[in-house]
Parts: structure tokens; C-alpha cells; sequence
């Protein structure tokens, strides 16, 4: 930052230099071009850096000394940007950088032809040069952030119609991701992209090597001016959209190739990006910790979403712990706000409330998100993903409504009432399936991301994938899983394909099938992850207790419900199979007791039998110190081990007190 009176004196000095020469028109131009430059330097702003708020008033100040001057705009664009948070914002945003990205050129093309040229004209180029990068890459993100890729691609080939020996902004890079980000698009839509997802791939493929080849070729001209350590920033730039793109392309071997050679280097090193490839290939653990790290680091961009915050409530809900996602989700929602990213969060506690058993509050959350016409900026994850995702939601929440039903009265098709809102859920069902059918079949991906399970964009759980699935092409999907457990290369995700078949061939019917497939996996596929695969375990005892029930066998029925129940208890009420427990109950002299017992018996849960592996519910009815009645309920295994630890319920009438012990007893609240 230079001293404020010593810039006043070299102006002075200037100017009188200048007038003594003579005033031209040019020379007076060049006057106040020095004098914003010096005020500009008084400002201490660094263009990649935030603005300070007092940066708009200076930036008009320079458009109104010299409106031919790029500086003004740049500053104007810069400080929009940094504030804008949705499209109007970034649509402001692009009006000024777009004027400053034309005056400097017109400007400074003698900087723009040469800069790399030697090292003396590196020296003197460079920062006018990068004022042109950052004009570029804000100008670049405006446009993509509104859903305009057609600008992006021309934009980026202004930049490349310079010829630059070195390109410091990785121009290549950026195309190569604005294919990808549209992949799903065809020609019809915007000019450069090609006709198939797979074309769209190979193009964004073909500039990352293109651009690799180019700092290889030029690497040793460019050392004596960048010197070393630009030549390897730009090779980690290319390696960073190399591993995303084979990570999409399920070529694992491939990415980590590329995140490897990126590991060494902790402060580039993209977190966020290589948690989603731990996340797709079945190292979960290792997953989770990556996302944490990077929901602490990247703090750069309040008005961006943060994928990492999203993936964390999935893997919570993998691990059969929905009520630590509903916990943190709740507290970042409320902390950051309505911002970009709101509705993906929104979606995520759906999900978490809806795996806790919290339907209603689900529902608010999916309707919420709904609403919220999200922005999508620097994410792959386009408004398709989003409708998706929503559809999927709820969906599955619809399905766990009519199971609930079906829980809280197992004589309900006794009740008009209740076979009424069971006709009303269905229809609404239909509905929302004919909508994800049609999504379904505009998806060019949906093989790929989708039926390929864990795909690096797909942003709904497996659990959901199956819900989707279930209902139709159950011949197509048993073949083209089958063909997955043969070909992928992901060999922790192969047991989740045939746990599929397995539940694909329960839907048709074929239980004798089923179970063998189910068997197989059982005896032969060891869990990779105990922590974070319950719910897949959860879905493979269950399918189990299914294809056991359903083939009349009934050999291990109770110990496969057994287990489903001990491993993620919050799913039993919504599946087809009755759970069944031993029941032991101390009910004193309370009069009460006898009511709650008999509404507890109208669930659909079996409390008259008696096995070796059931667990054993134990309710004791009291007093407490005030004289109101109490429950105190707990459930144990049948070695002991407990799995609802004892609580109670202190209650002044018995109205839903046996509803409310019937969720606890499967740890949900009600």
C-alpha cells in the first residue's frame, strides 16, 4: 500500500510534466488513467480478493474520470460478483465485466500478444495480464451460473484467440468442464456440444490432454519465465478435471492415478472432489472424513453449495444414525440461511427425518424444497438432478405413509376411513411415479448414473434408487445388475448389485431365487464397512426374512428379522415383514395399563409368541413421585445386549401413549 501523500506528489509531479509538454487530448487521458491507477494502488485491493464495501463508490469515481478505461468496470463487476447470489445478481454481474473485457483489449494487445514472450516482458505484463485473467474467470462464472454455456465456450475461445505461449487461466480446463457440466444436452440446445452423453465426454476428455500436451510441448520455453512451479500448477489444474472426469466414467484406477499426483499438495488438493470419489467406489469411512475436512475448508464462497454438507446427511443415513444428520442439518439451515444451496439442504433433512420416522416433518421439508427454485453454482448438479431428487423424495415418503397406515391398525381395511387415505396416497403415489418415469426417460445418463449405483452424480441414496426401480423392468434390471457384478471395477459396490437382484426377484415372485442370491451374499461377501453399511446389511436381512417367509421355508425367518430390527430398527414398521418380540410386562395395580396394552396389540407387531432369537420388549407400568402414571419400557436381545436403552413415558390419559410406545420400541420419535 503506498504512502497517501507521497502518491499526491508523484501525480503533481506528472502533471506538470504533462501540461508542460502539451495538453493533448490523449496526454490528459493518460493523466487520469495515472491517477486512478495510483488510487487504485491506495486502495490495496488485490483483484483476487474480496472488495471492500467502499470499492463501488471508487469504481464510479474511475468510470466518470475515464470512461474509456477499463479499470472502473472491472471494479464495478468485481464488487457485483462478490455479491450476487442468485441469476439477476450474476445477470448485473456480467453487464460491466463484459465492457471492461472489451476495453482492455482494445487497449492492451500489445500485453496480451507478448506477455509470455520473455522474461523481461513477463515482469512488465503480468499484472495488466491478470487483470484480463480475472475479468475472464468472473465473467466466465456470471455466465455459467445463469445456464449460459454458449457464452462460456465463446468467451473461452476469446480468451484462446490470443495464442498465449502459457495459459495461466486454463482455458482448455474450463471448456473441458463446461462439456461436462452439460453433457446431458445435445447440439439442439446449444451449438458446440455434440449429440450423446458419451460424445460430450470424449470432448472434455480431448482439451484436458490437448491442454496437457500444450505445457509439455511448451514447458521449457515457459520455465525461464513462469519458472518450475507454474509449469507443475498447470499440470495439477488438468490432472484435478482428469480425475473427476474418470470418476464419472467409473474408471477408478484412472482417477486415483490423478489424485495421487495431486495428494503431495495439500493446499490445492480438492477435498470436496475426492470424497465423492471415496464415496462412489465404496470407501465410506474415508468419505465421510474427506467431506467433513472439506465443509470446514471450503469457506471461500458463502453463496455456493456445499456438496460435502449434502453427502454427510446420506452417509448419517447410512450408518443408521438419521437424528445426527437431523441435528446438524437443522443447525446449518438455520445458521446459513435462504442461499443457493438451501433446497439441496432442505432435501437432505427430508431424507433424514423421513429414515427417523418423522414423515410429516419429511413432507414440510420436501415441500419446502419444492418451492425453492435453487441456483446450481460451481456444481455439477444441474435443476434435473434437483427435480429428480425431489420426485424420488417424495416418493418414498409417500410409500412410508401408506406403510404407516398399515402399522398403526392392523385391521385397517376394516376402517372406510383409513382405506380411503390409503387411496389417496396411492394415487398421489402414481402421480409422482409417472412424473419420475418421464424424468426417467429425458435422462440421456440414467444408465450411468442411476442403474449404476454410488455414480459420482447421482445425488439420491441406493436405498432410494430401489424405490424408483421396483415397479417396472424388474426382467432388464436382475440382467443388467448381473452384468455389473461381472464388469465393475468397483469391487466393494459389487455385493450392493446383487443385493438388488436379490430384492428384484422377491418383487417378482421367484423367493426360491431370491434367496439364493440373497444366501450367496450372506455366506460369501464380506462387509467392507460395519460403521457405515447398516443400511445396506438392514436391506439384506430383511430381504432374507422376505424371501424366507415368502418360499415357506421359514428356517432362519426370526433370525434374519432379528437382525434386520437390531441393525436399523427405524425401517422394521415400514416393511412388509411383522416384526415379532417377546413381551414382558409388570403391570401392578395400574388400572391404565390394561387400555395401552390392548391399543398396543392393534399394531401390526407380534407380541403373542415366543422364539430363541426374538428379542424381548419389557414394559413395567408404575407411579411417579406426583402420582401420575408411567411406562418404562426397554428392548433386549436375546443375549442381553440392549437395543432400545430404558426410558419411560409419563402420561396423564392413555390417548396415543401406545402409539407413542410403539415407534420408541423401533427408536423413532412420535
Amino acid at each position: 500500500m503506498y504512502n497517501l501523500h507521497y502518491s499526491y506528489y508523484k501525480t503533481i509531479v506528472a502533471l506538470l510534466f504533462l501540461f508542460a509538454t502539451a495538453e493533448t487530448g490523449a496526454q490528459v487521458n493518460s493523466v487520469r488513467r495515472y491517477e486512478i491507477d495510483i488510487r487504485r494502488e491506495e486502495m490495496n485491493v488485490s483483484t483476487s480478493s474480496l472488495l471492500p464495501n467502499e470499492v463501488m463508490l471508487r469504481a464510479r469515481e474511475f468510470i466518470r474520470k475515464d470512461p474509456t478505461y477499463y479499470v472502473g468496470y472491472m471494479f464495478e463487476g468485481f464488487y457485483r460478483y462478490d455479491r450476487a447470489g442468485d441469476v439477476a445478481g450474476y445477470v448485473q454481474a456480467a453487464k460491466p465485466l463484459r465492457q471492461a473485457l472489451e476495453l482492455f483489449e482494445k487497449d492492451y494487445a500489445v500485453a496480451l500478444r507478448d506477455v509470455y514472450s520473455s522474461e523481461e516482458a513477463y515482469g512488465g505484463y503480468k499484472d495488466r495480464v491478470y487483470d484480463y485473467i480475472y475479468i475472464t474467470e468472473k465473467l466466465m462464472d456470471c455466465y455459467s451460473n445463469i445456464e449460459r454455456p454458449d457464452s462460456v465456450i465463446w468467451l473461452l475461445n476469446r480468451y484462446k484467440s490470443w495464442n498465449f505461449q502459457h495459459d495461466d487461466f486454463g482455458a482448455d480446463n474450463y471448456i473441458a468442464w463446461t462439456y461436462h457440466r452439460n453433457r446431458f444436452y445435445t447440439s439442439e440446445k446449444f451449438d458446440f456440444l455434440y449429440n450423446s452423453v458419451k460424445e460430450n465426454e470424449e470432448a472434455a476428455l480431448h482439451f484436458l490432454k490437448q491442454n496437457l500436451e500444450n505445457i509439455n510441448k511448451n514447458a521449457a520455453k515457459n520455465e525461464s519465465v513462469i519458472n518450475h512451479w507454474g509449469i507443475i500448477g498447470a499440470k495439477l489444474s488438468v490432472y484435478h478435471y482428469l480425475a473427476i472426469l474418470y470418476s464419472y466414467m467409473h474408471k477408478p484406477d484412472s482417477a486415483r492415478i490423478y489424485y495421487n499426483y495431486m495428494r503431495p499438495y495439500s493446499s490445492i488438493f480438492p477435498y470436496n472432489n475426492y470424497a465423492i470419489f471415496c464415496f462412489t467406489t465404496g470407501f465410506f469411512e474415508e468419505s465421510y472424513s474427506y467431506f467433513k475436512y472439506a465443509s470446514f475448508r471450503d469457506t471461500y464462497d458463502k453463496y455456493r453449495l456445499k456438496e460435502s454438507i449434502y453427502y454427510m446427511s446420506i452417509l448419517d443415513v447410512m450408518k443408521a444414525d438419521p437424528q445426527k444428520s437431523v441435528n446438524d442439518l437443522s443447525l446449518y439451515i438455520k445458521q446459513s440461511g435462504v442461499r443457493p444451496g438451501w433446497g439441496w439442504y432442505n432435501m437432505g433433512l427430508a431424507r433424514a427425518l423421513m429414515y427417523n420416522g418423522q414423515l410429516d416433518s419429511s413432507m414440510i421439508c420436501i415441500n419446502k424444497a419444492g418451492k425453492f427454485n435453487d441456483v446450481h453454482i460451481g456444481t455439477t448438479w444441474g435443476q434435473s438432478h434437483y427435480a429428480f431428487s425431489h420426485s424420488i423424495l417424495k416418493f418414498v415418503n409417500l410409500q412410508r405413509k401408506e406403510a404407516a397406515i398399515r402399522f398403526e391398525d392392523k385391521y385397517y381395511w376394516l376402517s372406510p376411513t383409513k382405506l380411503k387415505k390409503i387411496a389417496e396416497i396411492k394415487l398421489e403415489q402414481y402421480m409422482i411415479q409417472m412424473l419420475i418415469f418421464n424424468q426417467l426417460s429425458s435422462n440421456p445418463e440414467r444408465a450411468e448414473v442411476y442403474y449404476r449405483l454410488f455414480a459420482s452424480e447421482a445425488t439420491i441414496s441406493f436405498d432410494e434408487i430401489f424405490y424408483m426401480i421396483k415397479d417396472y423392468g424388474r426382467n432388464y434390471f436382475i440382467k443388467e445388475f448381473g452384468k455389473q457384478i461381472e464388469n465393475d471395477e468397483r469391487d466393494i459396490i459389487r455385493k450392493y448389485f446383487k443385493l438388488f437382484q436379490g430384492k428384484l426377484y422377491i418383487e417378482k415372485g421367484d423367493a426360491r431365487k431370491a434367496l439364493k442370491v440373497l444366501e450367496d451374499i450372506y455366506n460369501q461377501d464380506l462387509i467392507d464397512d460395519n460403521e457405515y453399511e447398516k443400511l445396506y446389511l438392514a436391506r439384506l436381512y430383511e430381504a432374507l426374512a422376505m424371501a424366507n417367509e415368502a418360499s415357506g421355508t421359514k428356517t432362519n425367518f426370526e433370525k434374519f428379522l432379528t437382525q434386520f430390527y437390531q441393525t436399523y430398527p427405524q425401517l422394521v414398521p415400514y416393511s412388509s415383514v411383522k416384526m415379532k418380540f417377546k413381551i414382558e410386562t409388570k403391570t401392578g395395580e395400574i388400572e391404565s395399563s390394561k387400555q395401552i396394552l390392548s391399543d398396543l396389540n392393534l399394531f401390526n407387531i407380534d407380541f403373542e409368541t415366543s422364539g430363541d432369537n426374538l428379542p424381548t420388549l419389557k414394559l413395567n407400568f408404575g407411579k411417579t413421585a406426583d402420582n401420575k402414571d408411567i411406562v418404562e419400557y426397554s428392548v433386549e436381545s436375546s443375549w442381553g445386549t440392549k437395543i432400545v436403552i430404558p426410558s419411560s413415558i409419563v402420561y396423564t390419559d392413555t390417548k396415543d401413549v401406545a402409539k407413542r410406545l410403539a415407534y420408541s420400541i423401533f427408536n423413532m420419535k412420535y
